[in-house]
């Protein structure tokens, strides 16, 4: 419990450092800092799927050439979908980032019957993704429209944002009859995004979500898996097993944002298609590790 303190003590300070520090620097500034952000502990937390994979068993009779050959498999067939279609992609990377951002925040807060449980981890990403729309309207629907074809007004933002917390709140209170203390604290938390959201640009907004409140949280419950809950030491041996995979996320991630200045494409789509690709498969390894801490 102190450590878990201690993080969310360190992350909310975090949050704010890089508020007052966007408040000093361009919007070009900005998008450096998201970058920055994405392509280091963004980017790492999803670099040792494979060791998960070998120490979850999930395909205990496959070796770890076979394991890496599904995982990319797994990652081109995200990039052909969104090539054959980029609204239906689209639509299931949201979702599925969602449940992924719900279950990793509250997996271990919340227990019950696994349908409600599930809606409320989607529920809870889907209210973190309308912040995010509501907040940087003209940014999310111009993004949108490029990647789907399909415009959306602040409207639309706002009635994504009021359903998801509804049925947010609503599953909650379900499965936690006197949750009211924790819920109260998230909703605090929640509030804390939106004062932070609406300050800084779409990408950072995004970046200081993905990085301090998603990304160093899953590193955690991986330690637990990996190496016994070490943390301080844990932190050198996963950097080191995850090297290879996490420069080569960092050369794609190069590669796509190359295309911004070399074609001058428009770089939030860019984004998503890159994020598109390494999510899906790592959400179902990560889906793994917090049953596993469950049980």
């Amino acid at each position: 419990m102190e450590f878990i303190n201690k993080s969310i003590f360190f992350r909310i300070s975090a949050s704010l450092g890089l508020f007052f520090l966007s408040s000093l620097v361009s919007g070009e500034m900005q998008w450096f800092i998201a970058l920055l952000l994405i392509g280091s502990v963004g980017l790492l937390h999803g670099a040792n799927d494979l060791n998960l994979i070998n120490a979850l068993r999930i395909f205990p009779e496959s070796s770890r050439r076979k394991h890496l050959v599904l995982y990319l498999s797994a990652v081109a067939l995200v990039l052909i979908v969104f090539s054959l279609n980029r609204s239906l992609a689209l639509f299931f990377f949201v979702v599925i980032s969602s449940f992924h951002f719900g279950q990793q925040h509250l997996a271990e807060e919340i227990t019950g019957n696994v349908i409600l449980r599930y809606s409320n981890y989607i529920a809870y990403g889907s209210s973190i993704f309308g912040l995010l729309f509501y907040t940087h309207p003209i940014e999310s629907s111009t993004a949108i429209a490029e990647i789907s074809g399909i415009f959306f007004t602040v409207d639309d933002f706002l009635n994504f944002l009021l359903l998801s917390l509804v049925v947010w709140i609503a599953t909650y209170l379900m499965l936690q009859l006197k949750g009211f203390l924790l819920l109260s604290i998230e909703l605090v938390i929640l509030s804390l995004f939106y004062f932070l959201f609406t300050r800084v640009n779409l990408a950072l907004a995004f970046a200081i979500y993905f990085a301090l409140w998603h990304a160093i949280p899953s590193l955690n419950d991986q330690f637990r898996i990996l190496y016994k809950g070490e943390v301080k030491r844990s932190w050198l041996v996963y950097v080191k097993q995850s090297a290879l995979f996490w420069i080569l996320s960092i050369i794609g991630l190069a590669i796509v944002f190359s295309q911004v200045f070399l074609q001058n494409k428009t770089p939030l789509p860019l984004l998503v298609y890159f994020l598109a690709a390494i999510t899906f498969p790592h959400v179902l390894v990560m889906s793994r590790v917090e049953n596993a801490l469950k049980s």
